[in-house]
Order: structure tokens, then sequence, then C-alpha cells
């Protein structure tokens, strides 16, 4: 998320239009820096969760796990959608 956000802004504000490759790449780079970070941590989390009991494990993994991922990609991609926005203006019919 900082990734994808920091360049989209910065090329934003040039006025520059990235390819297709360089703002969606960086989505990918967040994700993958999103899931090294929660496998990096994953040991302990769970290792902390092994005394919980029944659906608290899911609610605990769903709070911890999927609700941030959702939030760095969406904002991931709404950043890259954004760097490669082109605002032409209507044509005029004579």
């Amino acid at each position: 998320m900082i990734l994808s956000r920091t360049f989209a802004r910065r090329r934003i504000a040039a006025g520059d239009t990235p390819s297709w490759f360089a703002a969606w790449g960086l989505v990918v780079v967040d994700a993958i820096l999103f899931f090294t970070i929660a496998g990096l941590s994953a040991p302990y989390i769970v290792g902390g969760l092994a005394e919980a009991q029944g659906a608290w494990v899911y609610v605990a993994l769903f709070a911890i796990y999927f609700i941030p991922m959702q939030g760095v990609l969406i904002i991931s991609a709404l950043w890259a959608a954004k760097s490669r926005w082109v605002d032409d203006p209507p044509q005029r019919r004579a």
C-alpha cells in the first residue's frame, strides 16, 4: 500500500501516465510484501491462538489477516487505477 500510493501520488503530481505493468506491478509488490510480513508473523499469532477454541480462532484470523489484506489490496488497486486515469475532455460535435 505504501509503494503504490507513493509512486502514484508522485506520478499524478508530475502528470505522468504509467504503463499498465508499471501501475499494477506495484500492487503485486504490495501484495508480496503483505504476504511476507503475514507469513513471518504467523508463528507468533497462531501460537497465541493455540489456547483459543471454536469459532474464536476463525474470527481472530479473519480480523488479523483477511481484513488488513483486503485493505492493502483495495487501496493499492485504487491508487493504481487513479495513476492511470486520463481525463480527456468530451469531444464536441459540429
